[in-house]
């Protein structure tokens, strides 16, 4: 088969049809998908091809000759330099009919499924000012910011709109002066504790005074603490977490209140039921679980993070078993019949329900094969990622589990990123 000749360079007016997953618009030139960020469907645009690959292209915009009803002026004076919000020309009302449309598009594509039942995605909380930590790099004059889109320069940054005002407050403490390459900040005001992380640069560090705690960032990835104890509190549903300044939690603190809302939603009654919540981290959803009446079983493959899950169910007063076991190899073993590693090991019946909230790739062919085996009557799945959920619906689909309901979360507004939260059902 022949090469197609590559596309032109020159200016070219195309109309805007499609919408990838990852947020940009998407046109044909000559037969060919060119990928075009900062578009919206409906529009025409003069772009520039960037990049030509075989089957795809990239294009820049040069002009927008008819506009979408839905393209605002971005608030943030850094747009588009700084790679951090990637729809913010979008009014954010579209941004999330964009987001439905994402996530009903890769359950029909990559899953396969017929007329999924995507529900309009939901709103949460602040559409700006709704972070609660963030993570700067230093340009070369010291300054901190984010990176610039495709890039590792440095657009110093000194207000972030998407940041909620206690973190962006803990930013302005610790300055531009302190010599670190990097600095990670996280502030939970319902709590009263806030943290910042340092990562050495190549010259003298200088450490920031301040009421929060702070953290030095080792070669190996590990922190010391060098004020406080760089643990950190936040209350979502009713519930208090504790875990490290340098651990995992959902940075949007209303976000997190949504997702286990929604998760109970769609669990229905679980009083008395065998629950298993898997990738559990510090214990986001196995408390509320096991608060409304569950039998759960937390697995976590990290051991910091099951540590943290004990010590909050224990905080709570919530019976909570916890095993530290990579979710894959307990649900091979669990469904092999065989007993833990550990001594006594407990053994466990097959599940009611499962919850899971795996990694952006999804829980992946192994672990749903295994679930689908232990026939459990629900799975609640929580993702990240629309195209990973996506392929594991289908491998859920082949297995035997309908999808039953697909609730879109807007947990981070102004950018592509969507959660869903997703019932299987036998």
């Amino acid at each position: 088969m022949s090469r197609r000749p590559p596309l032109s360079r020159e200016d070219t007016d195309v109309r805007v049809e499609g919408f990838t997953h990852g947020g940009e618009g998407v046109a044909r030139i000559e037969g060919k998908a060119v990928f075009i960020p900062g578009t919206i469907p409906g529009e025409t645009v003069r772009v520039r091809v960037t990049d030509d690959r075989r089957n795809w292209a990239r294009a820049e915009v040069v002009d927008v000759l008819e506009a979408s009803p839905h393209r605002v002026v971005p608030p943030c004076p850094y747009v588009p330099a700084c790679g951090g919000c990637d729809l913010q020309h979008v009014a954010p009302d579209h941004q999330r009919e964009l987001k439905t449309r994402v996530v009903r598009e890769q359950l029909e594509r990559l899953g396969r499924l017929e007329a999924p039942p995507v529900e309009p995605t939901r709103p949460v909380g602040p559409d700006l000012g709704y972070r609660n930590s963030a993570r700067l790099h230093a340009a070369e004059d010291g300054r901190l910011g984010f990176h610039r889109e495709g890039s590792h320069d440095v657009v110093p940054i000194d207000r972030c709109l998407i940041l909620a005002s206690a973190p962006q407050a803990l930013r302005d403490e610790v300055g531009d002066a302190t010599g670190a390459a990097e600095v990670s900040v996280r502030a939970h005001p319902a709590t009263g504790t806030a943290a910042a992380v340092l990562t050495p640069g190549p010259g003298p560090l200088a450490t920031p005074d301040g009421p929060f705690d702070l953290l030095l960032r080792q070669p190996d990835g590990s922190t010391i603490a060098m004020r406080g104890d760089g643990v950190l509190t936040e209350e979502v549903a009713g519930h208090r977490f504790s875990f490290p300044a340098d651990g995992f939690f959902q940075v949007n603190s209303a976000g997190a209140g949504a997702i286990v809302a929604t998760v109970l939603e769609v669990a229905g009654d679980l009083a008395g039921a065998l629950v298993w919540d898997l990738y559990a981290g510090v214990g986001l959803l196995s408390l509320p679980l096991a608060a409304t009446g569950g039998d759960v079983t937390a697995v976590e493959g990290h051991a910091g993070s099951c540590d943290w899950a004990r010590r909050n169910a224990e905080a709570a007063g919530l019976p909570l078993r916890v095993v530290h076991e990579p979710v894959e190899a307990f649900t091979r073993r669990v469904r092999a019949g065989a007993p833990a590693d550990e001594t006594p090991g407990p053994e466990y019946d097959a599940p009611d329900v499962v919850v899971l909230d795996p990694p952006r790739v999804g829980a992946g062919t192994d672990v749903c094969g295994d679930l689908a085996a232990l026939r459990p009557g629900q799975i609640v799945y929580v993702s990240c990622d629309p195209a990973a959920l996506a392929r594991d619906a289908r491998t859920l689909a082949d297995l035997g589990y309908g999808l039953r309901r697909a609730v879109p979360l807007d947990l981070f507004p102004q950018t592509h990123h969507v959660e869903v939260v997703a019932l299987f059902a036998r």
